[in-house]
């Protein structure tokens, strides 16, 4: 009984930032937003720090000049079929006009195939491909915004070709043996 009435007197002393009164402590309470305005859409909304901020709305032209973009120009969501990297090649992915390195989302797909190369041992392909890839994403490092895309794609590289190395060593000393 006194865990609710605990409940209702926090409410009430909450103010306009979102702290209590009483105990100097954030209010975690949910709060729906507060429609402003009904024509434009806009609603008044607490963000987690507590501050109000107004959220401009949307017309029902621009909703459905989305639900175009999305469904017709885009075709709606992706589905990517289970496997689907065993059947691409990386390097016609690479080598494809519509794929833009600038955006990340390719840059992670590309630097995936890096990955599972890597993961599958395949260790002479992998180099190949961080080979190419380190110099196309390499003008797109303004500021050192993709720096750790970089470094890892460089450590990928440098660690495939050691362990060739190490491997044809022990390949080498193997025939000396026989």
């Amino acid at each position: 009984m006194s865990v609710i009435s605990d409940v209702a007197v926090a409410r009430r002393a909450d103010d306009a930032s979102g702290y209590s009164r009483t105990n100097g402590i954030k209010n975690q309470s949910i709060t729906k937003p507060l429609s402003l305005d009904d024509s434009s859409g806009e609603v008044l909304v607490r963000k987690a720090t507590g501050k109000s901020k107004v959220r401009k709305g949307q017309s029902e032209e621009e909703y459905q000049g989305q639900l175009h973009q999305y469904f017709e120009v885009e075709q709606g969501p992706k589905r990517t079929d289970i496997g689907w990297m065993d059947k691409v090649d990386p390097m016609a992915l690479l080598n494809d006009p519509e794929k833009d390195l600038q955006i990340k989302n390719t840059r992670q797909k590309l630097t995936s195939f890096c990955q599972r190369l890597y993961y599958q041992k395949r260790y002479a392909e992998c180099a190949a491909l961080c080979d190419e890839l380190l110099p196309r994403y390499e003008p797109f490092n303004k500021k050192n915004k993709i720096k750790r895309e970089l470094e890892e794609l460089e450590y990928m590289a440098q660690q495939s070709k050691n362990i060739l190395r190490i491997n044809e060593a022990t390949e080498s000393i193997d025939k000396i043996r026989m």
